[in-house]
């Protein structure tokens, strides 16, 4: 059973994957924020001196998690910004708001060692489980 919040990667030839628990769905959300990041640099290395509103809507569960994480990777892409911490203020199958924390990349301290191109609908789920929520995600790199 399991009752904490995680994410493992997982094996893909060309791209970086992950599989992520949780035990609820804003909870899967805040994970996934954490496995995006963990891709592109140390997560230890991300201080939370911003904060930044994100609010996003999709038809259904599966598009809502591709459009959170892509969203947060567009501000990483086109502010330069890493974060770190994930508070999700509301959450339906169709919408997500929250408040993320994080900084400016700092070339000094942050060691970029992916660039996510994409969040890709390849082999992604998005469900509820029996103790949980669970996801996969691949990202395109």
């Amino acid at each position: 059973m399991k009752t904490e919040s995680f994410f493992a990667p997982i094996d893909h030839t060309a791209d970086v994957g992950y599989r992520l628990w949780a035990p609820t769905l804003a909870e899967l959300f805040a994970v996934a924020g954490r496995a995006l990041f963990d891709a592109i640099t140390e997560l230890d290395s991300i201080q939370l001196h911003r904060e930044r509103q994100i609010e996003v809507r999709a038809d259904d569960v599966e598009a809502l998690f591709v459009a959170w994480l892509a969203e947060l990777n567009f501000y990483c892409i086109t502010a330069l910004e890493l974060y770190g911490e994930f508070r999700i203020e509301s959450i339906s199958p169709t919408s997500v708001r929250a408040t993320v924390r994080g900084e400016k990349i700092d070339p000094a301290r942050h060691v970029i060692q992916t660039e996510i191109k994409a969040v890709t609908y390849h082999e992604l789920f998005v469900r509820q489980a029996e103790n949980g929520w669970e996801a996969q995600v691949i990202f395109d790199v």
